[in-house]
């Protein structure tokens, strides 16, 4: 065997500019197969993982009825308390929110916002714009005034740090509350709708202007790996039962859902394309070296070489091919998706911060999305299908006569 590989390694270097086309194909092609899959799970991963940025969880949980009309009067009992009972996974964030519909109000005009009611420490980790104070700072927890609005808010009601603004909601006994809150801290989102409709204040607050208890009418799950939705939301119906409605991102957002089907079906149309470009290039060539050799392996038969040992010589070249093209062009693959990973690969910051997609936001700095175990995949793809148009050019070897092959021009 290692008597075979090494002349089929002199072989392929005899005609070394047929040898680097083959080269080149199969490797330029599992090039681009690689980065185009990590440029879509790049994007993909950016959408379910910018959740955070749309104030939603890959989990969330209400009481049963509270959806679509939002009632007051319908919440969760004692949020703490049920949030501590469920199992969770590891690197999971979790946390409560009590909401309202009103209208906030300052000196200079009002609009419409949805408010939220929170822990200040638990929502840091669901809601990335919090973190992200530009004047003023944090919510403290026993600040039963304060309140978080955005920049958008901010500016069409020329707010800043310390000024009063008014909310005004529907309480839970259908009377209309009223509160007078002080700007805490002005956040930066790159969501247009939150960073202009969207405030924050402690839960205590939002409770007593609400009329109601200790209650929450939103659990909000965001999960280290979004592909656990589906089995956490599981676990949580079956604790909560009846009395609690339990849906994941895909069910808020069934669109992700379409498009990432639609994505997946045109990475494999792309992917079977390339390799049957691929294959052909190999094919083509893999045959025109053995059509070109006809006499010699005319002469290898009649001095008794054996044909399995003839086929083997070619297959022997068609591993040489197969590793090669797979050590080249998919440490070339994973080179560019790494890079792509740490850096902008696509840049459209001239539409914004970010686009809005399938519901969520994406970020207009695009990154790719590095994945050694997608890339070890189509790697052996490449592998497997270099062997196998190797065959047919064996195959045509094992068939040749001795006689008419020594005749052969």
């Amino acid at each position: 065997m290692r008597l075979l590989l090494r002349m089929a390694w002199r072989n392929l270097w005899r005609k070394r500019r047929r040898t680097l086309i083959s080269l080149s194909a199969a490797g330029l092609g599992l090039l681009l197969v690689i980065f185009y899959s990590g440029l879509v799970s790049g994007m993909m991963g950016e959408a379910k993982n910018q959740l955070d940025n749309t104030g939603m969880g890959h989990v969330e949980v209400y009481a049963k009825g509270w959806r679509p009309r939002r009632p007051p009067d319908v919440a969760l009992p004692d949020p703490r308390a049920l949030l501590a009972s469920l199992s969770l996974p590891k690197g999971a964030q979790a946390g409560f929110r009590v909401v309202a519909r009103g209208l906030a109000t300052s000196a200079h005009g009002g609009q419409g916002v949805t408010l939220f009611g929170v822990d200040p420490a638990l929502e840091r980790e669901l809601s990335a714009h919090l973190s992200d104070i530009r004047q003023g700072g944090p919510l403290e927890p026993d600040d039963l005034r304060g309140v978080l609005v955005g920049e958008k808010l901010a500016e069409e009601l020329r707010l800043e740090v310390g000024h009063k603004l008014k909310v005004m909601v529907q309480r839970a006994d259908g009377e209309m509350g009223a509160d007078l809150f002080r700007v805490r801290g002005i956040f930066h989102s790159i969501s247009a709708p939150i960073s202009r409709a969207t405030i924050y204040v402690n839960a205590a607050a939002a409770q007593k202007l609400l009329g109601v208890g200790e209650v929450a009418h939103q659990l909000v799950i965001q999960l280290e790996v979004p592909a656990q939705a589906d089995a956490v939301a599981a676990s949580i119906k079956a604790k909560l039962g009846e009395r609690a409605e339990v849906v994941t991102y895909t069910e808020l957002m069934p669109a992700m859902k379409q498009i990432e089907d639609m994505m997946d079906k045109i990475i494999l149309g792309m992917t079977l394309f390339v390799y049957l470009l691929v294959g052909m290039g190999i094919l083509n060539t893999s045959l025109m070296s053995v059509l070109e050799r006809t006499r010699e392996f005319g002469v290898m038969r009649a001095l008794g070489e054996r044909p399995s040992r003839v086929v083997a010589l070619v297959l022997a070249e068609s591993f040489w091919i197969a590793v090669l093209a797979v050590a080249i062009g998919g440490s070339l693959g994973l080179l560019a998706t790494w890079a792509g990973s740490r850096g902008t690969v696509l840049d459209f910051r001239g539409m914004g911060e970010s686009i809005e997609w399938a519901g969520s936001l994406i970020r207009t700095r695009l990154r790719t999305g590095f994945d050694p175990a997608s890339a070890l995949e189509a790697c052996g793809l490449v592998f497997v299908l270099t062997l196998l148009v190797g065959l047919y050019p064996a195959w045509r070897v094992s068939k040749l006569e001795p006689a008419k092959a020594l005749r052969a021009n």
